[in-house]
This record gives C-alpha cells, structure tokens and sequence, in this order.
C-alpha cells in the first residue's frame, strides 16, 4: 500500500471505504493464497476497527478495499492504521507501513 506523506482524516459516523494499490515490484497475482487483515487503533494500541479486506481482482490481487460500515462509535482523534498479509502456505507475514488517520467530528449526521 502506499505511504502518503500527509495524514488522512475520515468524519466519524461516514462509512470508511479506502483502496490503496500495491507496489508496483509486486507481479499482478503475487497475492493469490494470501490472508489479508487490517486494523485500526489508537496511539495507546486500543482497537478501534477490524476492517473487511476485499480484493477489487482476486486474480491480479493488485488493489485492495478496506471497509467499515458502521463508524459511529470511533473515537475522536489520532488513530494508527496498517495492513498485514499472511502466505497460507506457510504463515509467513508482513505488515504494511504504518500511516496515521485523524478522526474528525461530522457536522451533519443524526442525532
């Protein structure tokens, strides 16, 4: 996944969709029997979110959607988030880097 150098906000209470695209030294399909799982936190490593992880091609595994319907309970503030891929055939993982996301107040939502 990308690393961007400015940190990304999402407004609490709006559904969280992101799809971030894999390097390019990674062939289309390199991430074919892979598990892939995101979470997100805050800076003292309380949970906040397991994200759903879906590949946009479950065949060139080249872009992956992270989503959270339901964002109404995160709490406002810095949070912490990264991704971790996990080989099936063998448990071999890795982790993305590790990017900041600043929770925001909604100013229209129901109340």
């Amino acid at each position: 996944m990308s690393n961007t150098c400015t940190p990304d906000t999402h407004k609490r209470g709006d559904s969280f969709d992101r799809v971030g695209e894999m390097p390019a030294f990674f062939p289309d399909g390199y991430f074919v029997g892979w598990e892939v799982a995101s979470q997100i936190r805050t800076p003292d490593g309380v949970l906040v979110a397991d994200l759903e992880c879906a590949w946009l091609d479950d065949v060139t595994t080249r872009n992956l959607r992270l989503t959270k319907i339901d964002t109404k309970a995160w709490p406002l503030g810095e949070a912490k988030i990264d991704v971790q891929f996990k080989r099936t055939s063998d448990g071999f993982t890795f982790s993305s880097g590790t990017e900041t996301l600043w929770i925001v107040g909604d100013v229209t939502h129901d109340d």
